[in-house]
């Protein structure tokens, strides 16, 4: 009896210990222009590349600058708001046919890191699927890239002239400067 008070006692204490150990606290990183980007290039005729920049999200990155396998990723956007070198392509891609930006205005990603990269849900299009993206940690920015089949989100239609797979890239910079410290999301 004395002996499994002595250990449940050692065992308090090392949990009050583990307690009091401040862990390191967590950078959150504001996602918005101009300070982050979020973009994507498709491949029209399978050949020519098609290149697309959304201008208006927001979301929030929180990660432990001193383990990024770590951290957690939400991010909205404006599907209305991107921006093409063609007015026939972009009005095209946001049209029924493709991205429907009328029906669905928003695009959203949630997510959060693990050893392969940060692993999440991608809704768009009227579709929620699970989407991956890799990471590429640098000491000022981050850079996450993934590549989705256009009709696992039921975008089916034109498959030569929007190709079949579209390469999305998001990039932030981790420059205090651009530190979403209070914000709240």
């Amino acid at each position: 009896m004395m002996r499994a008070l002595v250990l449940l006692c050692l065992l308090l204490s090392d949990v009050a210990r583990a307690a009091s150990v401040s862990p390191t606290p967590a950078e959150r990183v504001a996602l918005a222009p101009p300070a982050a980007s979020v973009g994507f290039r498709a491949y029209g005729l399978g050949l020519l590349p098609l290149d697309g920049n959304f201008t208006r999200f927001d979301g929030v990155l929180t990660y432990d600058p001193s383990d990024h396998g770590h951290c957690r990723v939400e991010l909205r956007i404006d599907v209305a708001s991107l921006a093409m070198s063609s007015p026939v392509i972009r009005n095209d891609v946001l049209g029924p046919d493709f991205m429907d930006a009328a029906q669905f205005p928003t695009l959203q990603f949630g997510g959060i890191c693990q050893p392969a990269g940060l692993v999440g849900t991608l809704a768009m299009h009227g579709v929620s699927r699970p989407f991956a993206l890799d990471l590429d940690w640098e000491r000022v920015a981050v850079t996450a890239q993934g590549r989705l089949r256009r009709a696992e989100w039921g975008m089916t239609a034109k498959p030569f002239i929007g190709g079949a797979t579209v390469r999305i890239t998001v990039r932030t910079s981790l420059s205090p400067l651009h530190s979403a410290a209070g914000a709240q999301h």
